[in-house]
């Protein structure tokens, strides 16, 4: 669907089909929809999608880079999930092996057998044992990632080999046109837009007929509150922290 294609739908869907005279101008539909379309790209999670980058290790010998400490990414990048630096296998305590992760550590029972009846112990050994590893096998990087520049800044340690970048970017907008909430939430805001403009002035039609712009404004606000339930709901947390 095209902005255009969005446009008629919103103007359909409030003069129910050309049955209604009234309508917001096609530039204040399409005002609402670039103002609100940022908005929903921020909170609506399904207008991300994951994507990868690369940034290459010789992008820091670079001027920019030893002033800034900052990587330019494209405009549709809306957010970071991870950011660490690619290293080669690992050759860690002997074992050569590159998937070198606590489940793999964890699991290690399955095929050395700890010589012992005392799990507790064993465990105990084993965690310690992961966390010195970690200390061979660092490479997460600590960031910082700023929406409106879209800049990606390193704070924490500085990086030997290439970074790979895990980030969440804006679907085409021909498809977040299509997008049911994406839709109705446009809707909504017309139809609030609308009645700011029937509502400016007090006056009557032929016949002493007068316009009741306050539905359009309660009818608004109500699908615009639903939405922001909806959206509040589809966006809980998959994750949690653990403090002792």
């Amino acid at each position: 669907m095209t902005k255009q294609d969005l446009i008629d739908e919103v103007k359909n869907e409030i003069t129910a089909s050309c049955s209604l005279p009234f309508t917001p101008p096609d530039k204040e539909i399409e005002r609402i929809i670039n103002l609100e379309s940022r908005h929903l790209y921020r909170e609506y999670r399904d207008s991300w999608y994951t994507r990868w980058y690369i940034l290459d290790k010789r992008w820091y010998g670079t001027t920019a880079w030893k002033n800034t400490r900052t990587y330019q990414l494209p405009e549709c990048v809306v957010g970071i999930k991870v950011v660490y630096e690619l290293t080669g296998g690992s050759r860690v305590f002997g074992i050569h092996d590159p998937d070198l992760q606590f489940d793999r550590l964890m699991a290690a029972d399955l095929y050395l057998t700890p010589l012992s009846s005392d799990q507790i112990t064993y465990r105990t050994i084993q965690w310690s044992f992961w966390d010195l590893s970690r200390a061979f096998n660092l490479r997460d990087i600590q960031t910082s990632f700023n929406l409106n520049t879209h800049r990606l800044v390193i704070i924490g340690r500085d990086p030997t080999e290439s970074l790979f970048i895990t980030t969440l970017d804006k679907i085409p907008e021909e498809e977040f046109y299509e997008d049911p909430i994406v839709i109705k939430w446009m809707i909504a805001k017309s139809k609030i837009s609308l009645a700011r403009i029937l509502g400016t002035f007090n006056y009557n039609l032929l016949g002493n007929v007068t316009i009741n712009f306050d539905m359009w404004r309660t009818e608004g606000k109500e699908e615009l509150d639903e939405l922001k339930k909806k959206i509040d709901s589809d966006s809980t947390p998959d994750w949690f922290h653990m403090f002792n």
